[in-house]
């Protein structure tokens, strides 16, 4: 029988210790895989203590890569990529395939953390592609639970928080803005600004259908209304919506993120008196929570809510 093969250290341990090397940084590396920067230290100085020799020069908390922890670390990628290409093999073996990354998403995040993902993704998992499924928050929710998707991008309320054997991890807060066409004639004046609910309550609005989380956001941001607004036309998109604003004197209420492309969508926002926040979580099933290609996804989600 062959002998058996015992690592002197843990696979976890190398990968907080290939991460610091590729960054440089504990901060990141303690960002990028939700740790503290203790624990990032403590990591890296049990890997010198399990190996038995010096990774590192220290000046202070200041950790210089020595000699050493070069050539460790260009074998534990080699060994990295052989782990993955190994995992990769036996999962297509069981039916599944690691090629392609299932995510759903809401529309309203194609503007910004979807691009996102896409490149910081790629730069982590090259062999694999991100593919991204937009729908209402319900039907994504749904999805997920029968295993059509990996992972789902949606508004969050507490609610999701509760769902069971998913781990549920929130990605960024946002604000909400009143909306209108460029040609609308009943913006806001500048005393109107920001917009109280008593404004909102004598608008014509248009808004997303029932299931969609932004829509759940709405009705409870109206229900502090006395008066409340005329409902004039419902929407399966974020995007249909807005382009149907330029229809005539209409109005309605959007994240505002979507600002960044207010020229090109032809829309003025105005900041909303209320304080009601909203935000996006990232869920998938806790399953696969360990799995190469999740962990990459959730770093790259942490590292855009650091640069937001």
């Amino acid at each position: 029988m062959p002998s058996r093969t015992v690592l002197p250290t843990t696979l976890k341990k190398l990968e907080v210790f290939s991460e610091f090397i590729n960054s440089g940084s504990v901060d990141i590396v303690a960002n990028s895989l939700g740790i503290n920067k203790l624990s990032v230290y403590r990591v890296l100085r049990e890997v010198e203590e399990d190996l038995g020799f010096k990774l590192f020069k220290r000046n202070g908390r200041r950790l210089e890569p020595l000699e050493s922890a070069s050539i460790l670390y260009e074998s534990v990628i080699q060994a990295s990529k052989s782990l993955t290409d190994g995992i990769a093999k036996a999962k297509a073996n069981s039916g599944f395939s690691d090629k392609q990354l299932n995510v759903g998403i809401v529309n309203s995040l194609s503007v910004d953390l979807v691009p996102y993902l896409i490149k910081s993704f790629n730069e982590r998992c090259q062999d694999t592609d991100l593919k991204f499924h937009s729908d209402s928050n319900s039907s994504l929710i749904y999805q997920l639970e029968n295993n059509n998707l990996d992972a789902i991008l949606i508004y969050g309320e507490d609610a999701i928080e509760k769902l069971p054997n998913m781990v549920v991890l929130k990605v960024i807060d946002d604000t909400l803005s009143f909306v209108t066409s460029n040609y609308s004639q009943s913006k806001p004046d500048s005393s109107q600004i920001p917009v109280e609910m008593k404004y909102l309550s004598n608008q014509k609005m248009l808004v997303l259908k029932q299931d969609f989380g932004l829509r759940k956001i709405y009705d409870q941001l109206i229900e502090q209304t006395t008066q409340k607004p005329t409902i004039y036309s419902e929407f399966s998109s974020i995007f249909s919506l807005s382009f149907s604003l330029r229809a005539g004197d209409y109005g309605t209420i959007l994240p505002s993120r979507l600002s960044s492309i207010a020229k090109q969508l032809e829309l003025n926002f105005y900041p909303l008196a209320s304080d009601k926040k909203y935000s996006i979580y990232l869920i998938f099933p806790r399953a696969i929570e360990r799995t190469f290609h999740m962990r990459s996804l959730v770093a790259s989600c942490r590292m855009y809510s650091l640069n937001i």
